[in-house]
């Protein structure tokens, strides 16, 4: 299961993901993720990862995608910050 919620600001829109993001779950995060850059106006897009447990393939595909498209990423935990290096090539 996974879990997406929305913080809005004037500068920034962030997407809090909770759970596991694979299967079923990475559509579900595309469509979040294209109402999210059609609503931005210019504003920094983050994906907030510090409340998942668990990526597979196609779900580092899928944040792979969205970070080519300036998706910034947080991550604080040393799972999700290997994920993050791993997707941006650092």
């Amino acid at each position: 299961m996974l879990r997406i919620t929305t913080d809005e600001n004037p500068r920034v829109l962030t997407l809090r993901l909770e759970g596991r993001l694979e299967g079923p779950w990475v559509d579900l995060l595309k469509e979040c993720w294209l109402s999210a850059v059609a609503r931005s106006d210019k504003r920094r897009l983050r994906v907030d990862l510090n409340g998942v447990t668990f990526v597979d393939g196609q779900g580092k595909t899928r944040l792979a995608e969205m970070h080519a498209n300036g998706a910034d990423f947080i991550a604080d935990d040393f799972v999700n910050k290997a994920i993050v290096a791993e997707i941006v090539g650092q």
